[in-house]
């Protein structure tokens, strides 16, 4: 289990992230325009995705430190 503590629902980085799916859904909904009917989803999309390739680099870079400190302890039991 990773013990390492990140903010989660409280980042600013959470909080920009849920602005762009919530911009582009509603650009997508409520736009007259071609352009934004397309270009919303697509930021949508964006948003989602990097918010969880950023959350699998933290989570991934917490393991990684967790597993070098565990190196040389002896087993718990």
């Amino acid at each position: 289990m990773i013990k390492g503590k990140t903010n989660g629902l409280k980042s600013s980085e959470f909080l920009v992230t849920l602005l762009g799916l919530v911009g582009g859904c509603l650009c997508a909904i409520f736009s007259d325009s071609q352009w934004a009917q397309v270009g919303g989803p697509i930021l949508a999309a964006i948003c989602g995705a990097s918010y969880s390739q950023s959350r699998a680099t933290v989570k991934r870079a917490l393991a990684s430190a967790e597993a070098v400190s565990s190196v040389g302890k002896p087993a718990e039991d």
